[in-house]
């Protein structure tokens, strides 16, 4: 489990330099790959803005605060919306973020599946668009099944705004909008989100029937 103390120390680790992975820092590597333009050590040029991402790739993601969320949630009523709330800072949660989509592609327009980013720390010098170039390539390697949102607000704030402790973090709301299930822990879906959609999205189907019988 990520907690916020850690993933302060991971990113002062990579801000001082320090060398040597652990295993999730490792897993990090393997799946985050930014193309960079080589340019001179005194280059002018200046470095490319969220704002000015090529159409296409500014489609991928919006950016928001939690309200954006819950506007989502409202305007999906009459079908179980799952927030996955993660971290490029975080190995389960990209370890778990292809279990999002799956569950996505399994249940169709039955669900919404939205991926919240929370790699926003407010750190001196950082702003919410600072680790688009970590972002945008680990979205694009999964797809656009799912809407993706990216914060602009702290993660702390959001931890605070939810109550939770840490990530990986899955919210589970009902057809009424009401969020009916939090879970924080590793192997979640397998565990929790998958068998609870599925019994919530069966429960809907038999009282259907019970209506028309």
């Amino acid at each position: 489990m990520h907690k916020r103390h850690t993933f302060h120390i991971l990113i002062a680790l990579m801000v001082f330099g320090v060398t040597g992975c652990t295993e999730d820092e490792q897993f990090l590597e393997d799946n985050i790959s930014v193309d960079v333009e080589e340019q001179p050590a005194n280059s002018d040029a200046p470095q490319q803005e969220a704002s000015n991402l090529a159409p296409n790739d500014a489609t991928l993601f919006r950016m928001g605060d939690w309200s954006v969320v819950e506007q989502l949630v409202k305007a999906n009523s009459g079908k179980v919306v799952v927030i996955d709330i993660w971290s490029t800072y975080c190995a389960p949660c990209m370890q778990e973020f292809p279990r999002l989509i799956e569950l996505q592609e399994k249940h169709g327009d039955a669900i919404k599946c939205v991926s919240f980013n929370i790699n926003y720390a407010g750190l001196p010098d950082q702003t919410p668009e600072s680790d688009i170039e970590f972002i945008e390539p680990f979205l694009k390697k999964h797809g656009d099944s799912v809407e993706h949102l990216v914060s602009t607000v702290t993660d702390e704030a959001i931890y605070e705004k939810l109550g939770i402790y840490a990530i990986p973090a899955v919210l589970i709301y009902d057809m009424e909008g009401k969020l009916v299930h939090k879970v924080l822990e590793e192997n979640a879906y397998e565990s929790t989100v998958s068998p609870s959609v599925s019994k919530m999205l069966n429960s809907k189907n038999h009282q259907g029937e019970s209506n028309e019988s």
